[in-house]
């Protein structure tokens, strides 16, 4: 698992850094909820880096042609490569080290996981909420055709908020009639029902998720306050796109009004003024306003054409941003190590001088022993040239080495240039290990 993390820490660092530099830029030129999504960058990027890629590379031979070279003339040669006794020292120091780390990370990710779940239930339980079965509120959700959500009140509660997952509550204030006008009322709830209806809630618990995950970089926690921040300016714009300017002023009025009345400790899980609160930023409730102002800019042909550029901008920045961390992700190969001892297993073609392939040491730590087949040709004095690999197995995991490898062998020289020979270094642990099958097919070639 920590090799996993390991692996994914160094792109999901580019891509945080990445996201919290362009956010606010591309907050004020084009808008919030368009910002708001480009976060499903992130996991969707995390996913395609560590998904394998469904094809392997093959040369421009096809494989009739390379089973019926290597029956024929017996030019397919087998070579067998083993981890070094210097790579079998490392990978057991390695095997302590990251026995602790390991420990260490399920320790905090454990603990995080127990601290979030415990707080939730104990506040959850604290609420003493009291259901609102006929409410002019619970028929503002109905009309708006959400019949899923249930409204409650609660004393203990100074801003409305959401909680639950699999069944929602809204919980307003005791006195919430009392703080707020009724356009107050309508727009904070319009608020908390844009969060129900984009299921923040879930992707909230997703967020905490990776936060948990990732609890050792500090990025991960700035990344998730400015995530939450912008949910927030998202439901904004979603509940003020078609307000007056006089239904906005009220909109600030209540954020000012719910920052006010709200206690410094408060405790809050998805409210309407949580990020004000929960990430200690002060300046947050005046970003917000700065922002509603913004939307009350009209929306001339130019100006809505130049957003639409951005946005197609933002578009093929994301989809190319996909692609690149997703090729990143299987043209990584890891730093090699020491020497390591090589048998030759089929007689053919022989090196007079063969530089011996390194057994990665990411693979090696991961215990994965595969084969590598390649093609090759020796010119005239020896040297080989025009190295590829023709199939591999896993994929992209010992062709590095194996390539590096074959370029410095040597041949005998001749009058001939022999083209198109073929090689087969197989990969294993040690001696145990269950002999490789040929990666290509053996058949009689018959005239």
């Amino acid at each position: 698992m920590i090799s996993a993390l390991v692996n994914l820490l160094l792109p999901l660092t580019v891509l945080l850094s990445l996201m919290l530099l362009i956010r606010k830029p591309l907050r004020k030129s084009i808008d919030a909820n368009t910002v708001y999504n480009l976060w499903l960058v992130i996991p969707l990027s995390l996913v395609l880096y560590s998904l394998p890629f469904p094809w392997q590379h093959l040369s421009w031979l096809n494989i009739s042609e390379l089973t019926a070279i290597e029956s024929q003339y017996g030019l397919m040669q087998r070579y067998l490569v083993t981890p070094s006794q210097s790579i079998n020292q490392h990978l057991s120091i390695d095997k302590l080290l990251g026995l602790w780390l390991s420990s260490t990370w399920a320790l905090g990710f454990t603990l995080l996981i127990s601290y979030w779940a415990i707080t939730q239930f104990n506040y959850r339980k604290a609420l003493k909420l009291e259901f609102l079965a006929d409410n002019k509120h619970q028929q503002q959700i109905t009309e708006s055709g959400i019949t899923k959500l249930v409204l409650a009140q609660s004393s203990h509660i100074h801003s409305p908020m959401l909680i639950g997952l699999f069944k929602q509550v809204l919980v307003i204030p005791e006195d919430f009639e009392t703080l707020y006008t009724p356009e107050q009322q309508q727009l904070i709830i319009s608020h908390e029902m844009c969060h129900f209806s984009q299921h923040h809630m879930w992707t909230n618990q997703l967020a905490l998720m990776l936060l948990a995950l990732f609890w050792f970089n500090p990025l991960a926690w700035r990344a998730y306050a400015a995530f939450r921040q912008d949910q927030e300016h998202s439901c904004d714009q979603v509940v003020l796109a078609r307000k007056h300017t006089q239904s906005r002023i009220q909109y600030c009025k209540a954020l000012v009004l719910a920052a006010e009345t709200a206690p410094p400790n408060a405790f809050t899980l998805l409210s309407f003024m949580n990020s004000f609160k929960q990430n200690g930023e002060q300046h947050f409730m005046f970003n917000r306003i700065e922002q509603i102002k913004q939307m009350s800019k009209g929306f001339s042909t130019k100006s809505t054409i130049t957003k639409v550029a951005k946005l197609s901008l933002v578009t093929l920045i994301s989809s190319s941003l996909l692609a690149g961390v997703s090729y990143a992700g299987h043209q990584l190969h890891q730093d090699e190590g020491s020497k390591v001892t090589t048998k030759k297993v089929v007689l053919g073609l022989s090196p007079t001088h063969r530089i011996e392939p390194k057994y990665p040491i990411a693979a090696a730590k991961a215990g994965t022993e595969g084969s590598v087949v390649l093609k090759f040709d020796v010119e005239a004095d020896g040297s080989v040239s025009h190295v590829e690999v023709v199939i591999a197995k896993p994929a992209y995991v010992f062709d590095k080495s194996a390539v590096t490898a074959l370029k410095q062998w040597k041949y005998k020289e001749s009058d001939k240039i022999n083209k198109n020979l073929l090689v087969q270094l197989d990969y294993l642990m040690g001696p145990s290990s269950e002999k490789l099958e040929s990666l290509i097919e053996r058949i009689e070639v018959s005239h």
